[in-house]
């Protein structure tokens, strides 16, 4: 849990200090490579959350509450609520939400990002979508372990 935390600041350290240096610079009409892949990487975590989620929640479904491991299911999803709050839709996508599914937007968050530079905004996708692969990974040794 303190590894995710450091990362998590690390990750929101980069954010601001990227925020500020980039402000003012414009994006060519065509996606860059590197704005491509951020895109690319944004979806993949995306799919790689809502696979996990649904593996949690099967765990929570045959884990009882007297399991001790009941208790780092607990953790794990809160790591993932925290985590999922840094995966916002990127500047210039369309909103990809399942029918009934929750449709809500940090439009903040998103205006930041436009200030980003593409290899910016990569580095920012690859940084969150190495959280998440923590957390997956760590649901991965729990359920070994059972």
């Amino acid at each position: 849990m303190k590894a995710f935390i450091t990362t998590l600041t690390l990750s929101i350290s980069i954010l601001s200090f990227l925020l500020l240096g980039s402000c003012g610079e414009e994006h060519a009409s065509e996606p860059s490579v590197a704005r491509v892949s951020a895109i690319a990487i944004h979806d993949d975590s995306g799919r790689l959350a809502k696979e996990f989620h649904v593996r949690l929640a099967n765990e929570f479904a045959v884990t009882e509450i007297t399991d001790s491991s009941f208790i780092k299911l607990v953790d794990l999803d809160a790591r993932y609520v925290v985590w999922s709050k840094t995966l916002v839709k990127l500047p210039g996508t369309a909103c990809n939400h399942e029918e009934g599914e929750h449709h809500h937007h940090d439009h903040v968050a998103e205006a930041q990002l436009e200030n980003l530079s593409d290899e910016a905004l990569l580095e920012l996708q690859e940084a969150i979508q190495a959280e998440l692969m923590i957390i997956i990974n760590d649901l991965d040794v729990l359920v070994s372990q059972k």
